[in-house]
């Protein structure tokens, strides 16, 4: 029995650990993440180089002291290795950071992790909202705004553009949801909400305030329904959640494609209004610089004409575009395969931030960032549940001693 007790000891001591290397390395990428676009509080190139070093170390700790099988071995070289490739090519080095955390999440709880993340991005935000609210009053000219074309000002909190602080408030309000969902009430999503409201007034941000508000709609309705309504609702998430991003990244593919063949054009001119001019800027992209299978570098001149249209800036601001032009259409099938996969063996609550970043997909480009937009570390906690047979030997064991 003594043995025993050894054993379960220092099975947790590891699992302690492990954990604690985790959400280390996590915290770390968020303060980065948070001050890369900082206009207060900027960092020397050698403390970036530094928090970039630590986050390394850690995730590498983290790697060498998980178990694997071969299998779940060469699959996780086989990730990191597409990832640096990409990063190599098209100069995203964020990639190799996403790939490395899905690979590093064996006996992770995520939801301890993103607590301590949203906590600390939330006191960030909140030292920039008060820096940029004193400015306002006692140093007006200091003040940084962004524009939209005939559009009023939008506050940026010092955080470069209005979208890029909007983009922060929901997605840590999005982690302190899915953090504290089991504990929360209906009002309490319901003041998450309204500080959601608050900002989009201020910044104006329509993508961030609809996701988020999306989000809370979704989870307050499934804390209410009982019974058959209840069954019917995670039937519907369940099925938007796992295939929704499969269709989407067709979608957009197939409609662009179609179009610069000549093809859809009268569908394509009102789906491109609905998307807000993101469907021409990918049939530009597409018919000057082709597809990307694994990434490439893609650059284009400042003033563009083409068929009739002059652009001055392309801009990117739909993921499964950027995917098909730049990093390659792997990303598109390998989450659109990830999400059909291992969405049966999620929780409701775990389908409901998939599909919320599916939604997210559409309007914006840098959710490949898992320490951004974490739904896709969800996957790499199902990815990296394969275990050595030593240890599902003991987790046997246990699971028979515990009756």
């Amino acid at each position: 029995m003594k043995v025993q007790n050894l054993k379960e000891r220092n099975q947790e001591n590891r699992i302690r650990f492990r954990q604690n290397l985790f959400t280390g390395a996590m915290v770390i990428l968020a303060i980065k993440n948070v001050t890369d676009s900082s206009f207060i509080m900027r960092k020397p190139g050698i403390l970036d180089n530094a928090m970039i070093l630590a986050f390394m170390a850690l995730i590498g700790i983290k790697l060498l002291t998980q178990r694997y099988t071969w299998q779940k071995m060469l699959m996780s070289v086989a990730l990191v290795s597409v990832c640096t490739y990409t990063c190599i090519k098209c100069s995203y080095f964020y990639l190799v950071f996403t790939s490395l955390i899905i690979c590093a999440m064996q006996d992770v709880d995520l939801k301890k992790t993103l607590r301590a993340t949203s906590y600390v991005k939330m006191l960030l935000l909140s030292v920039h909202v008060l820096v940029y609210t004193y400015d306002l009053f006692a140093r007006p000219w200091k003040v940084i705004y962004s524009y939209r074309t005939g559009g009023n000002p939008r506050m940026t909190f010092y955080q470069g553009h209005a979208n890029t602080f909007a983009m922060y408030v929901c997605w840590t309000s999005l982690e302190f949801l899915y953090a504290n969902e089991e504990r929360l009430k209906t009002w309490h999503i319901g003041v998450v909400w309204f500080v959601n409201y608050i900002f989009y007034n201020f910044c104006d941000s329509n993508t961030s305030f609809i996701v988020s508000t999306f989000t809370c709609l979704l989870l307050v309705v499934r804390k209410i329904l009982k019974n058959r309504s209840l069954q019917r609702f995670e039937n519907i998430i369940a099925f938007l959640s796992r295939y929704l991003y499969g269709f989407l990244s067709v979608f957009f593919v197939g409609i662009i494609i179609g179009y610069v063949n000549g093809l859809f054009e009268q569908a394509f001119k009102v789906l491109d209004k609905l998307f807000t001019g993101r469907l021409l800027y990918g049939a530009v992209a597409y018919d000057l610089r082709g597809i990307s299978w694994i990434g490439k570098a893609v650059w284009f001149d400042p003033k563009i004409y083409w068929r009739g249209h002059w652009i001055d800036a392309m801009i990117f601001d739909n993921c499964f575009i950027w995917m098909f032009i730049s990093y390659g259409v792997i990303y598109l099938v390998l989450i659109s395969i990830a999400f059909a996969y291992y969405g049966k063996k999620m929780s409701t609550v775990d389908k409901i931030f998939v599909l919320v970043y599916t939604m997210y997909t559409v309007m914006e480009a840098y959710v490949m960032n898992a320490a951004i937009c974490f739904p896709l570390m969800l996957v790499g906690l199902l990815f990296s549940k394969h275990y050595s047979l030593k240890d599902r030997a003991y987790k046997r064991a246990l699971q028979v001693k515990n009756g």
